[in-house]
């Protein structure tokens, strides 16, 4: 048996779960369908649906199709049996089915904003046991009777074209303990009766006047709305609204000229703002103990007399701002003495007022109170938040004076500097807003040293002149840990170099340097005494290695100057080695050896220089005329150098091998002997010449042959001689004579022309820049 009700237990689960979610899978087109959660919600508002759907789930608890063109509500429905809440509002509704008792759960129905002209149209409501919350606001109803329901408690008719309320308006509605008719042109009530009613609401109407019995068919009213009745008056000399048991009334934006609550004496909330009372009387709330929050803001009050709140014990909240009060009695609010707010703001006040009260909360604000006296807070002792913003006070009293106060806003006035002692007494203190002042110098932090709870100070919007000197101790104690203020809101405005910016931006460098850093002063010079050592120790090593290094450059040189002048003494000893072996061997003087510049190692001596080779050609030859066919020009003079450095380079052609040149100096070495012996016959100047020395004719050829082959040897492809080019030849051809003896010998470096086609003239004697040689001209001679 056990196993079977088990079994059949799973079974009806299993069955309910695939029906829930058969049922579950129905949406409406264009709906948003949640039906996973709860409560089980489908949403269509705003979607253009003309017919009231017929596919919807019948599982869904509350139905969303506001704002939608509906014209009716068909049977379909009653399907709907968990229905909760139904939102018909902004259609085009005129009434609901004659049949809708299947909808038991529907607690919560929404028409307004509809097209419904009369309380029978929808009478169906009464058919909806658990309907609790009815909307019908913006419609055409032009009275609530005919509307009936048993169960019904809260009903929303504003906004709609009801005139009156009648005695029997509300009859069938039993239930009813909230109704609001706001916005309807509700002009009179005539004693309409409701044992349950306790919160009206009756603003934005017509009311004009209302009778002391008004709401005597309403006995458990409690909260009562009459706000924004322009006309309404329900107090006169002789009689005034009654209730007994009504405890909260609004009738702002009236027209009273009186408060008028000695009917109430159970209210304890009154709201009387924005009217037209400027006296009140002495004792004029003594009837009414029991209120707490009393709103006389935005009338025309100008007096307080010491006995206008009187009776008020259990006031908390006092609310007289925005009024014309200019003088307050020191005991005015004696007998408050549960007093926490007292608004005294936007008024004229000139001085601050010396009163006598336990209020915790005092706003003074928006007045015109220019004078602060030190005992001012004497006989407040409860006294923890005065606000004083937007006011002339220049400066604060000297040792102002009270042990509760916690939070001091005085914001928005003239103070330009603040005494040492100004919040001395003040041991409580927890929070001072300076800001939008005219504070100009730094403050010294030693004003706040008796404030040991001090935890916010606001100082921004002051016109701050930045003495970063000054101000270093002010900041840091306005941002050390936990900051007391935030270090941005701190803006310079002079001098005019920094204004705009922030007292840690433009103190920045100078506090670095200046304030920060002689906290570790011993560490920075420790720091800087290593810095300088390292530097000499570096600068001291640094001397030696380049004492050194120029020491081993020296010693390098001199080993150079050393290596060649032992290569120089060398190739002299090789030289007159040389010499010698010749002087034997041809038995003759030697002459003179020429030195070759290979030999050199470095720029020659004036003796070197001397027995340096002379040039081939003499410059000599620059003076010389040479007279061909009867033309007179000049061999080389310097219009004809002149002429040939405008000639057009001829490139070079390219060097011939090593072989090439040994052959060719070869041929040029047997061409010169040949000359030389074939002249020996012809010149007897010459042989002459040669025949007084023949030693030293004979040493001079070998100690050319031997220089030529030293020079071939050692030189480079660089130093050996280029080929002759046309015009070094047709040079050369103007010096040989017809019996061709060349001028090349080192001898004879001018020859006189025998010919009649050139003749050569010597125009003046002068010494040879390459050496003083005597020319065949002058042996002639």
């Amino acid at each position: 048996m056990r196993h079977h009700g088990v079994f059949l237990s799973s079974l009806i689960t299993w069955l309910t779960i695939l029906s829930v979610t058969r049922c579950q899978s129905i949406c409406p087109d264009r709906c948003l369908c949640h039906l996973n959660q709860l409560p089980r919600t489908i949403e269509c508002s705003n979607q253009g649906i003309l017919t009231f759907p017929e596919n919807i789930s019948d599982v869904v608890e509350n139905l969303d199709l506001s704002s939608n063109g509906i014209s009716e509500i068909t049977n379909e429905v009653n399907r709907l049996i968990d229905l909760q809440y139904l939102n018909m509002a902004k259609n085009q509704l005129k009434s609901l089915p004659n049949d809708i008792n299947e909808l038991r759960k529907l607690r919560k129905l929404d028409l307004s904003h509809n097209l419904i002209v009369n309380t029978a149209d929808i009478a169906s409501i009464s058919q909806l046991p658990s309907l609790t919350v009815l909307y019908i606001s913006r419609n055409l109803l032009p009275d609530l009777k005919g509307l009936t329901s048993e169960v019904l408690q809260a009903v929303d008719a504003g906004h709609c074209l009801i005139k009156e309320l009648g005695n029997d308006s509300l009859n069938g509605l039993s239930a009813l303990n909230t109704l609001s008719l706001t916005g309807n042109p509700l002009k009179s009530i005539r004693t309409p009766v409701s044992e349950t009613l306790r919160w009206l609401d009756m603003s934005d109407c017509a009311l004009n006047y209302l009778y002391p019995d008004t709401f005597i068919g309403f006995p458990e009213l409690e909260e009562l709305r009459l706000v924004n009745n322009p006309t309404l008056v329900y107090s006169t000399r002789y009689s005034t609204l009654e209730h007994i048991k009504l405890k909260r009334l609004d009738v702002s934006r009236c027209n009273l000229d009186r408060p008028g609550l000695h009917g109430l004496p159970s209210l304890t909330q009154a709201r009387l703002s924005y009217n037209t009372i400027r006296l009140l009387p002495d004792r004029i709330f003594a009837k009414n103990r029991q209120l707490t929050h009393l709103y006389l803001n935005s009338n025309n009050l100008a007096l307080l007399n010491a006995s206008t709140f009187e009776g008020l014990t259990k006031l908390q909240i006092l609310d007289l701002s925005a009024n014309s009060l200019e003088e307050i009695h020191k005991l005015a609010f004696q007998d408050n003495i549960d007093l926490r707010l007292l608004n005294l703001s936007y008024n004229s006040l000139h001085r601050f007022p010396y009163l006598m009260s336990l209020v915790t909360t005092l706003d003074l604000s928006f007045n015109l109170i220019n004078h602060f006296r030190a005992n001012s807070l004497e006989d407040l002792s409860r006294i923890r938040s005065l606000y004083l913003k937007d006011n002339n006070l220049q400066s604060l009293p000297r040792s102002l004076n009270s042990r509760t106060l916690r939070i001091l806003d005085v914001q928005r006035n003239r103070l330009v500097e603040l005494h040492n002692d100004s919040f001395a007494e003040l041991p409580s203190l927890q929070k001072v807003d300076l800001s939008g002042n005219r504070l100009t110098e730094a403050m010294n932090p030693n004003i706040f040293q008796n404030n040991l709870d001090l935890k916010i100070v606001r100082l921004d919007d002051n016109p701050w002149r930045c003495d970063c000197m000054q101000l270093y101790d002010t900041f840091v104690y306005l941002t050390e840990p936990p900051p007391k203020t935030v270090a941005s809101t701190l803006i310079c405005q002079s001098p005019a170099n920094i204004s705009g910016y922030s007292w840690e931006t433009a103190c920045f460098d100078e506090w670095n340097t200046n304030l920060y850093y002689p906290k570790d002063r011993t560490w920075g010079m420790v720091m800087i005494s290593l810095l300088i050592l390292v530097v000499l120790c570096g600068s001291v090593v640094s001397i030696k290695h380049t004492l050194k290094i120029k020491r081993r450059v020296l010693e390098q040189r001199r080993q150079m100057e050393l290596t060649e002048e032992r290569e120089r003494l060398r190739r002299l000893q090789r030289r007159n080695q040389r010499i010698e072996e010749v002087e034997i061997e041809e038995f003759e003087a030697p002459e003179e050896i020429r030195i070759n510049p290979l030999e050199l190692v470095g720029p020659p001596s004036y003796e070197e220089a001397v027995q340096m080779r002379r040039l081939v050609h003499s410059m000599d030859a620059l003076n010389e005329i040479s007279i061909e066919d009867g033309t007179l020009r000049s061999i080389n003079s310097m219009d004809n150098l002149r002429t040939k450095k405008r000639r057009t380079r001829r490139p070079r052609k390219r060097t011939q091998s090593e072989d090439d040149l040994l052959r060719r100096e070869e041929r040029r070495q047997e061409r010169i002997r040949r000359e030389r012996n074939n002249s020996s016959g012809n010149i007897c100047d010459t042989d002459q010449l040669h025949n007084t020395n023949p030693r030293t004719s004979s040493a001079r050829r070998a100690r050319r042959h031997s220089i030529m082959d030293e020079t071939l040897e050692s030189s480079s492809s660089k130093d050996r001689p280029r080929p002759q080019t046309p015009t070094s030849k047709k040079r050369k051809r103007r010096h040989v004579l017809r019996n061709e003896h060349v001028t090349d010998d080192e001898d004879s470096d001018v020859q006189i022309m025998r010919s009649n086609r050139s003749i050569v003239i010597k125009e003046l004697k002068r010494e040879p820049k390459s050496g003083y040689r005597e020319s065949y001209v002058e042996r002639e001679s």
